[in-house]
């Protein structure tokens, strides 16, 4: 029964994420990119190959601040938004996101308000908005 619950909660979370960003990209149609889904789109927490991508700013990977929750919210918005730590379109990149949010962490990497943790400038995902 709790396990029923906790599915409830992320369900929540992921819609509410989903409402912000609608209100942030008002105007805009937040899913431009919905074909970039690439496979590589990895594990947050370091084990999956994208940190040499992971920018000259730092590493982007280390989600090491963050409680259980938010790894978990963390987690399961990284797969259903299909981020990855590398665009595959140069033109469509988190730093030229409106829902990026620069330097928001050390190590010189940026934030998104769809999901907790850092995300690299160069990262991607199917949630991008051009930023105004």
């Amino acid at each position: 029964m709790s396990s029923t619950n906790q599915n409830n909660v992320t369900r929540r979370r992921f819609l509410q994420s989903l409402g912000i960003a609608g209100a942030v990209g008002a105007g805009t149609s937040l899913l431009t990119a919905c074909g970039g889904g690439s496979d590589s789109g990895g594990d947050e927490s370091g084990g999956d190959t994208q940190t040499s991508s992971a920018t000259a700013s730092g590493d982007c990977t280390d989600v090491s601040m963050l409680s259980d929750a938010e790894k978990k919210q963390r987690s399961n918005m990284v797969k259903s938004l299909q981020y990855v730590e590398e665009t595959p379109n140069e033109e469509q990149n988190c730093a030229n996101c409106q829902l990026y949010q620069e330097g928001k962490y050390d190590s010189g990497c940026g934030g998104c308000e769809l999901f907790p943790g850092p995300v690299t400038e160069n990262g991607y995902c199917t949630s991008w908005a051009p930023a105004s």
